[in-house]
């Protein structure tokens, strides 16, 4: 057993998680992202502050969208008690979840936790040109490889 870490970057100030509430769009599908680096977390929440607060000041209002950063520590242990989906890094496979799960708004994946690199703003030139068939038809193994050559090393947190 191990105690793990955990942050989570948000705009959203709460105190219970609500997976239902996540967008189901994201790299992994509907649900609650976490990060173990604080940085991480503190960046996107920064970032999404950021858009919010333009988002506002294009509508007319005063920019006051806070950035949060949670802080959780999990046991590991209870892992074993879930059905995990593990990429220990981007390959092949990586690529075709995250593609079906940004692409299809009502997939949903059998996991309980899926653990693993996500794309963030760095990457989503390269992840919309797969997506776009630009590197060719996105189930060959060329447009494939020519994404994961796009997005690492070092893109990818």
């Amino acid at each position: 057993m191990a105690i793990v870490e955990l942050y989570h970057g948000t705009i959203y100030d709460f105190r219970a998680v609500d997976v239902k509430r996540g967008k189901p769009w994201k790299d992994f599908g509907r649900g609650f992202y976490v990060s173990r680096t604080e940085s991480q977390a503190r960046r996107l929440a920064i970032r999404n502050r950021s858009f919010a607060n333009e988002l506002l000041i294009e509508n007319g209002s005063a920019p006051d969208t806070q950035a949060w950063v949670y802080h959780y520590e999990f046991d590991d242990s209870n892992l074993a008690k879930l059905n995990v989906k593990e990429f220990v890094e981007p390959n092949a496979e990586w690529v075709r979840f995250v593609v079906t799960n940004r692409s299809n708004r009502s997939y949903r994946h059998g996991y309980d936790v899926v653990i693993g690199p996500t794309a963030n703003d760095d990457t989503n030139v390269v992840v919309q040109a797969f997506m776009n068939r630009l590197y060719g038809d996105p189930k060959s193994d060329r447009a494939i490889q020519t994404f994961l050559e796009n997005i690492l090393p070092g893109r990818l947190p």
